[in-house]
């Protein structure tokens, strides 16, 4: 059940971060023909890239963690003995997550103070935009438990390749 349902999340996360790369890519190549081809632009396509790229990050960093494709220097823990390996596999991951939990709850307090801010073209509150952060740290966090649940019974990944 719990496999499922993490299954179906990472469809959904994978297909909402397809689409706005998706988004961005039209925008681009429209903003590109008006600018170079009519001497024109569209009013606040620059603005909603930049809004959309902000989310791309944020939730791709989750889909990158879920994967365990994240940033990494494994050099050392490649030459553990596997039951090391596993140790530092969850230490890493506890880590990631307790630095995301700090994220979600400092960007929350910023975003109580600075969120009714408008954005300057579109005039939309900025909170919908930084809302973005703790959105994709709380994924992050929540696939960091996953991979924890995984290398803990044994399901993921292989021992052949343990590394975080």
């Amino acid at each position: 059940m719990f496999s499922r349902m993490e299954h179906i999340l990472a469809l959904i996360l994978d297909g909402v971060i397809t689409f706005l790369f998706g988004v961005i890519l039209m925008l681009t190549i429209i903003q590109v023909f008006l600018r170079y081809g009519l001497n024109s632009s569209l009013l606040g396509a620059s603005e909603t890239m930049e809004v959309l790229f902000i989310y791309t990050t944020a939730l791709g960093a989750a889909a990158a963690l879920r994967r365990r494709q994240h940033i990494n220097i494994n050099y050392v823990e490649t030459h553990l003995p596997i039951p090391v390996r596993k140790v530092v596999d969850v230490l890493a991951h506890l880590l990631v997550a307790f630095l995301n939990g700090v994220m979600i709850y400092y960007s929350v307090s910023w975003i109580g103070m600075v969120g009714s801010n408008e954005s300057p073209v579109m005039r939309i509150p900025e909170w919908t935009f930084q809302v973005s952060i703790p959105i994709g740290c709380a994924l992050v966090v929540f696939y960091c438990l996953v991979n924890i649940a995984l290398t803990l019974t044994g399901q993921w990944p292989g021992t052949e390749d343990l590394s975080c």
